[in-house]
C-alpha cells in the first residue's frame, strides 16, 4: 500500500473527525480509509487516532505528530504541482484558518467564487476564532482581524474593516443618543469578539479611547446584529454585517463626529508557501474584497 497515500489519508481523517466523513471526500468506503490510516500508523510505530464507536480523536502523539504530517503532505503536492508546471492557482489544496465572524461577514463566499473560478483547486476551511501559526499547525494561510508576529510566517494585509457604532431606534427612544464616546460607559453596549472591550475613535486629528463593559461579548457577528436590531444595546459592528440594517432603518449610525479606527484584516502564510502560485492568486483575489 503506497505510504504518502495512506498518510494523506491519515491527515484526512483526523481533521474530518469521522471515517465516513473523510471517506466521502476522498472518494471511496470507510473500509479502505480504515485500512489506509492502520498502514500509516503502522509505518509511524504510533497510535495517532483514539477511536470509538461515536467518535475519532486524536491521541496526544497523534496531536504532536498531525501538523508535520500535514506539512509533508502538502509540501508532495507542491512539489508535483510544480513538476506538473500548472498555471498560477489552478490546482492543489490550499487549508485555509478563518474566524467565524469573517465567515459570516462574507469570506466564505468570497472563497467560494475563488474556488469557482479555478476548477483544479481544491480548498479546506477551518472556523476557529483563536489565533494559529500556520507554520505549525498545518494551514497554507490563516485568515485574521489581528496579526500575530510568528516566526518563520509573513503578514499580508489583506483589505480594511470599517466599523459603525449604531443602535436600534427603540434603544434610543428608551436610553437617549449618546454624543461622545466617554458617555458609552453609561449605555448597554455589544461586541463582537473582534471588536474587544476597548473602543478607539478619531475626531478632528485626535484619538479617543473609552473602555466598554458589554453586555453581550460573542464571536458570533450574526449574533451581536441581532441583538442590536431587538434594541439590546449599542454596537460596534463591521459595515459589511451591519450595511443592510443601516439601510433599511432598523439601526441607526450614531456619533458622526467621532469615526470608529478601523483595523487591517490580514493574511498570516508559512515563508515557505507565500510564493506558490495558488497562495499568491487567493492572496490577490482577497484584496479586492470590499471593506
Amino acid at each position: 500500500m503506497d505510504l504518502l497515500e495512506s498518510l494523506r489519508s491519515l491527515v484526512l481523517v483526523a481533521n474530518c473527525e469521522s471515517f465516513s466523513l473523510a471517506a466521502r471526500r476522498a472518494g471511496t468506503s470507510p473500509s479502505v480509509m480504515i485500512k489506509r490510516v492502520n498502514a500509516a500508523e503502522w509505518h509511524l510505530k504510533l497510535e495517532v487516532l483514539k477511536r470509538t464507536t461515536r467518535s475519532v480523536t486524536l491521541t496526544e502523539g497523534g496531536r504532536r505528530i498531525l501538523p508535520s504530517l500535514q506539512t509533508l503532505v502538502h509540501n508532495f503536492d507542491d512539489l508535483m504541482a510544480s513538476l506538473r508546471q500548472e498555471s498560477p492557482g489552478a490546482a492543489g489544496l490550499i487549508r485555509i484558518k478563518i474566524s467565524p465572524e469573517l465567515a459570516e461577514g462574507g469570506l466564505a463566499a468570497v472563497l467560494s467564487s475563488f474556488l469557482k473560478a479555478h476548477v483544479g483547486l481544491r480548498m479546506e476551511v477551518v472556523l476557529l476564532e483563536r489565533s494559529v501559526n500556520p507554520d505549525e499547525e498545518g494551514f497554507d494561510i490563516c485568515i485574521d482581524f489581528q496579526s500575530r508576529a510568528y516566526p518563520r510566517v509573513t503578514e499580508i494585509p489583506l483589505f480594511v474593516c470599517r466599523f459603525v457604532l449604531c443602535a436600534a431606534p427603540d434603544y434610543l427612544a428608551r436610553h437617549g443618543q449618546p454624543s461622545h464616546p466617554r458617555e458609552l460607559q453609561r449605555h448597554w453596549t455589544l461586541a463582537p469578539d473582534s471588536v474587544g472591550k476597548k473602543w478607539m475613535f478619531r475626531a478632528h486629528r485626535r484619538a479617543v479611547t473609552v473602555d466598554v463593559t458589554p453586555r453581550l461579548m460573542s464571536a458570533d457577528g450574526q449574533g451581536i446584529l441581532n441583538a442590536a436590531t431587538r434594541g439590546q444595546g449599542i454596537a460596534l459592528l463591521p459595515t459589511y454585517l451591519c450595511g443592510p440594517a443601516l439601510a433599511a432603518g432598523t439601526l441607526i449610525p450614531l456619533m458622526g463626529d467621532y469615526a470608529p479606527v478601523e483595523t487591517w484584516v490580514t493574511a498570516s502564510v508559512p515563508d515557505t508557501k507565500v510564493d506558490l502560485p495558488r497562495i499568491r492568486g487567493l492572496i490577490e483575489w482577497l484584496s479586492r474584497m470590499p471593506a
